[in-house]
């Protein structure tokens, strides 16, 4: 309710302040103690809740089947994602992400030129190598070169070098081509939220499932001229923009589900709050508190304003009998 007492100042900017960061539109109309109340409460609970889902339960869902490689529905599971928005600018991003991810998958399946870049890599790499002259080893260095479409028969197809050095710090120089069509090439996507960096048995004794945002699966042939002469298989670093509140497709939810268990529905259920909380906060910005100031006069009950009411009726009526006793007594 609108009171004059409370200067709203421009509620339509103060309702979008409130939205954009909340407690803002609140500090914009002077109101201090609530902006505070807040900005600590809604953002604490959204921010436990993130904590909870290790940072992984704000993300815009994406449509299953197109994760996967199926035939897409066009639909997407966005109710819960729909009740984050409402901390504004911190769930956000998610959208712009949703898009880049959709992009880059339909820039790598479209039609395109052989020799076309689709991306450049400089990044640096920590893994294993596979190889005849130097065995099973470890070995850390820097991954350069280009992702480009290949002949149509081989596919998306990365040629580069790697420059680095083995654990017991022998240095190492190899150049790489592999295809994903031909086997010689699995390259982690570049923008998601989660992704399988699990190694192959060629490299690990034994194998355990493993997953990570910040880091990007990387197998590669190593090649001399035209010889094959092993492998390399790790992970590259994935820059923060590129997996922050990025999407999380079936097989990394479903990673998350039996890594941490109810403690993720739990970290869904406190974002989901704190947006919805900031929504009623947004209304307070825009229309004022909703139930008053506390300083109003409490309206009677109608059983006592209708015997009021009766009471004033008859009281004209009783004022003339009384006259008339009196006449008649004199």
């Amino acid at each position: 309710m609108t009171d004059s007492r409370i200067d709203l100042r421009n509620p339509l900017l103060a309702a979008l302040l409130a939205f954009l960061f909340p407690g803002a539109g609140h500090a914009y109309q002077r109101r201090y103690f609530k902006a505070v109340i807040y900005s600590v409460c809604i953002l604490g609970i959204y921010f436990w809740g993130c904590s909870l889902g290790e940072a992984k339960a704000v993300h815009f869902h994406l449509d299953p089947q197109k994760i996967t490689g199926g035939r897409s529905s066009g639909r997407k599971t966005t109710a819960g994602f729909l009740a984050q928005t409402g901390v504004g600018m911190m769930a956000l991003p998610a959208i712009v992400q949703d898009l880049r991810y959709t992009e880059q998958s339909e820039k790598e399946e479209s039609d395109r030129r052989p020799g076309e870049i689709l991306e450049e890599i400089d990044a640096e790499f920590t893994g294993k190598l596979n190889h005849v002259t130097f065995g099973h080893a470890e070995i850390t260095g820097k991954i350069s070169g280009v992702v480009r479409v290949g002949d149509y028969g081989f596919g998306t197809e990365f040629e580069g070098t790697f420059n680095g050095q083995t654990s017991d710090g022998n240095p190492v120089q190899f150049d790489l081509l592999g295809s994903r069509n031909s086997g010689s090439l699995q390259l982690g996507d570049r923008v998601t939220g989660l992704d399988n960096v699990t190694m192959s048995e060629l490299v690990l004794e034994t194998q355990e499932l493993e997953f990570s945002g910040e880091r990007r699966r990387f197998f590669v042939r190593v090649i001399d001229k035209t010889a094959d002469l092993g492998m390399i298989e790790g992970t590259i670093a994935r820059p923060f923009y590129n997996h922050y509140l990025a999407p999380l497709d079936s097989e990394s939810l479903q990673y998350l589900n039996g890594k941490l268990g109810k403690q993720y529905e739990l970290a869904l259920v406190y974002t989901w709050i704190a947006g919805l909380l900031n929504i009623l906060a947004v209304w307070d910005a825009f229309q004022g508190p909703a139930y008053g100031y506390g300083d109003e006069e409490p309206e009677e009950d109608s059983d006592e304003k209708s015997s009021e009411k009766a009471e004033s009726a008859d009281a004209p009526e009783a004022a003339t009998a009384a006259t008339a006793a009196a006449g008649a007594s004199s």
